[in-house]
């Protein structure tokens, strides 16, 4: 009861540290986020019917079921009560919400309550992926773990309302990012056998066919409208165009965990130790679990750690015709697999506990590193939207910027690791009608 009393401390703690980082600094800055804000800004203004001569010279509002709406319409959303930078630091703090309690919900269910093991939820929650300003992908993580939690739960009960929640994260997932709705849907693919296989095993009378079936068909039915959704919408973007080939020098990146990494080179040794130690605890909990010969239900997370690693290690950065950024994304899932399956495959005890404890120390030193040079990108981000007094309404800005990655007081590099200053004056565009040609 103590341990628990203690590891709910350092959880409600590492939440507010969470909260801190994006709350603390005058603007969350991000690289493509000031972008995610003015295009809100121009949603906005277009339902409010405001500025809609000015802006239908430049943009038309299109309604097709494509995916990547949710930052655009949910910032869209709040600005009808707060300001640009406060509606993206609100947004941003519902991803945080939702990011713990979706990883913290699903992590529960596969340990076993597992105690200190439940604190390794805060390693991912600010990552590389999202200091690019890429939120509609962050977003889609953190929906992957209510979609797993959710299906599993349907497994374990089969009822209307377990369903409809299934389809409604399925939902949320697609209209986030297709790649992640892509692993959601496959693990639930190999979760729907492996409960069918421990089905068949606690139950000799029963056959593996007949379980296996029945989850399948229920998959199908459930996922199917957004299965049809995305061949769509793959096909009107040329199809797939998928080349295969080998990539081995991602294997080092991965030992690196280099997209843990945020803004600043003083992360990189602690990312690579995060890494590592993730490594280590996984192959000792790969062994435990070949030791113990059993069929486990949630056996189905090894395979879909499996396909993350495969498409991490062999597929191309680019094909839907476009720039996919693979390797910076899917990263992020092969070590969200490693800690899904170090959560059923490793028992309770001093090792898990002892990884948890690891996990979130590393956490809390990443966080030290990050604050400050957050601080200063939001001393920089000041100082460019300062000029917002000097620009008139219905104007046509473009920007020059000569330092995507910042530069502080002392002409310091501020994010030597990442281009947090490649659209800061877009949020001029939150505040008045302008248009902004950089975005």
């Amino acid at each position: 009861m103590k341990g628990r009393n203690y590891t709910n401390i350092l959880l409600a703690a590492g939440f507010l540290i969470c909260l801190l980082q994006i709350w603390m600094p005058e603007y969350y800055l991000t690289g493509d986020g000031p972008c995610h804000v003015n295009n809100a800004k121009i949603l906005h203004d277009l339902w409010s019917n405001q500025n809609t001569t000015f802006y239908n010279r430049f943009f038309t509002a299109q309604y097709l079921p494509n995916p990547n709406w949710l930052s655009s319409v949910a910032i869209a959303v709040l600005l009808f009560l707060f300001n640009g930078a406060v509606a993206e630091k609100i947004f941003l703090s519902v991803y945080v919400l939702l990011y713990l309690f979706g990883f913290l919900l699903l992590l529960k269910k596969i340990s076993g309550q597992s105690s200190y093991w439940l604190l390794i939820i805060f390693t991912f929650v600010f990552n590389h992926v999202l200091s690019k300003g890429f939120y509609n992908y962050a977003f889609s993580i953190a929906f992957y773990f209510w979609a797993i939690w959710s299906w599993i739960r349907f497994l374990e009960k089969r009822n209307i309302s377990n369903a409809l929640l299934f389809v409604a994260f399925n939902f949320l997932a697609f209209f986030t990012h297709l790649l992640a709705f892509t692993f959601s849907t496959f693990t639930c693919a190999l979760l729907a056998i492996s409960f069918a296989w421990a089905e068949a095993n606690g139950n000799p009378k029963n056959n593996f066919l007949r379980p296996l079936f029945r989850n399948g068909a229920f998959l199908v039915l459930l996922a199917s409208p957004f299965l049809i959704l995305m061949r769509w919408f793959t096909e009107n973007q040329g199809g797939m165009q998928l080349k295969l080939g080998i990539y081995p020098d991602r294997v080092l990146e991965l030992i690196k965990f280099i997209y843990l990494v945020n803004i600043d080179g003083t992360e990189q040794l602690l990312a690579a130790i995060t890494g590592v130690s993730l490594i280590i605890f996984f192959l000792i909990a790969f062994v435990a679990n070949i030791r113990t010969k059993q069929i486990n239900k949630y056996s189905g997370l090894f395979p879909s750690l499996v396909f993350a690693g495969f498409v991490c290690l062999f597929f191309p950065e680019d094909f839907l015709g476009r720039l996919i950024l693979i390797s910076m994304r899917v990263q992020l899932f092969v070590f969200i697999s490693l800690v899904c399956c170090i959560g059923y495959m490793l028992p309770a005890g001093k090792i898990k506990n002892t990884a948890g404890v690891m996990l979130f120390v590393y956490f809390l030193a990443l966080s030290t590193v990050r604050i400050p040079v957050r601080q200063a990108a939001a001393r920089g981000a000041a100082d460019i939207t300062s000029c917002a007094g000097y620009i008139q309404p219905n104007s046509v800005v473009l920007p020059l910027n000569f330092s995507f990655n910042g530069i502080d007081e002392q002409g310091k590099r501020i994010a030597g690791e990442n281009w947090l200053f490649v659209h800061p004056a877009q949020y001029l565009g939150a505040a008045k009608a302008v248009i902004i040609l950089d975005n």
